[in-house]
């Protein structure tokens, strides 16, 4: 329910900021924001793939888990599709993921979140029961070969 507030209140913020913005920097401005925002998003879009892999190699080579850099790349990249799609609304949140203190805030809430809820026990536990049997492969019956006399 919530996302759907979201998606609502969300052009409404836009055209609310549109109006407001666009009247003290006119059109020329409000047009060049977009594109120039716009052109940054799609830069930091097409750079991520590489940063990200040069942040997991690193991480690899110190012997760390490669999940917090690729944690890092996902939300940089969120922030650059939102700098990406025009508005001022959407701008600003994109710039706020690209801020390393920002995202180390919302990456240590998310895990907070994910340990509580694995505490609570949302996980499924099936039980059952085992036993191990060594191995064999079946004797070959040889014989009960065909032969010419005893087809079938």
């Amino acid at each position: 329910m919530w996302l759907l507030v979201v998606f609502l209140a969300i052009p409404i913020v836009e055209i609310v900021l549109f109006v407001q913005i666009g009247g003290q920097i006119g059109v020329i401005g409000t047009l060049a924001e977009i594109a120039i925002t716009s052109a940054l998003g799609l830069v930091l879009m097409r750079l991520e793939p590489h940063r990200n892999a040069q942040d997991v190699r690193a991480a690899l080579a110190r012997d760390a888990s490669p999940a917090s850099p690729m944690a890092h790349s996902a939300l940089r990249l969120i922030g650059a599709a939102l700098l990406f799609v025009p508005g001022f609304f959407t701008d600003a949140l994109g710039l706020l993921l690209l801020l390393p203190p920002l995202r180390m805030l919302i990456l240590a809430r998310l895990f907070k979140t994910l340990q509580t809820a694995a505490r609570r026990g949302d996980a499924v536990i099936i039980e059952g029961e085992y036993e191990t049997r060594p191995t064999q492969a079946p004797a070959a019956d040889y014989t009960r070969l065909p032969n010419r006399e005893n087809r079938d």
